[in-house]
């Protein structure tokens, strides 16, 4: 009798052992799907949060300069447009207040963070949205950049369109428990769309790369 209770001893022992094995597994597994999500779902939430304080900055800055002449046209004795061209002192003045906007945004999103709420680290859709939210720590890379840029085309019969956008990019890093997540967005804007009535200029400044406010004369 004691062989036999030995026995089945042993055999509970190794199905308690497989058990144990194969939760250990599982759980193995889980945490890896699991944090394969997590990255993606920083990935997503931290570009969209990057894109909206970029957006949103602009809007503001636009509002700041709003009295900023950004081109400067160039006339003949006849008044005819001869060339279009971006005005370096209120480019750099708009660059300036765009970059210190963003800045303060990364910085408030640093503050905060990201929060994730555990129903959607889980992945499924019916808890999605749903739970404690899990915070995950941003940090800003490098330097803000901000690029300006006109653009002239016929816009008809004497009509000429000119355009002036602003791009800019921004790098981000989403901190995971097992890592990070770096995140770069490039957004473009239009700041500025009138049309000039009058011959196609000949000439007009097609790119803008802004010089640091303390080098313009």
């Amino acid at each position: 009798m004691s062989r036999r209770h030995t026995s089945k001893k042993c055999k509970l022992s190794y199905i308690l052992l497989i058990i144990i094995i194969l939760m250990i597994a599982a759980a193995a597994a889980a945490a890896c799907e699991i944090g394969e999500h997590l990255a993606e779902i920083a990935e997503y939430r931290g570009r969209a949060a990057a894109t909206e304080i970029v957006t949103a900055a602009v809007d503001r800055t636009m509002s700041r300069c709003k009295d900023e002449k950004l081109y400067q046209l160039v006339c003949d004795e006849k008044g005819r447009v001869l060339s279009a061209e971006l005005n370096a002192a209120s480019a750099n003045r708009l660059k300036n207040i765009l970059t210190e906007e963003i800045e303060h945004g990364l910085e408030k999103l640093g503050e905060e963070g990201i929060a994730i709420p555990v129903g959607t680290l889980l992945g499924i859709p019916v808890f999605t949205g749903k739970g404690a939210a899990f915070e995950l720590g941003v940090q800003q890379l490098g330097a803000v950049t901000a690029r300006l840029s006109s653009d002239l085309q016929s816009a008809g019969i004497n009509q000429t369109r000119l355009t002036v956008n602003v791009t800019v990019t921004v790098s981000i890093r989403a901190i995971l428990p097992d890592g990070h997540n770096d995140i770069t967005v490039t957004e473009e804007h239009i700041i500025s769309d009138n049309m000039i009535v009058g011959e196609v200029p000949h000439t007009y400044l097609a790119e803008h790369t802004c010089i640091p406010q303390e080098d313009v004369v």
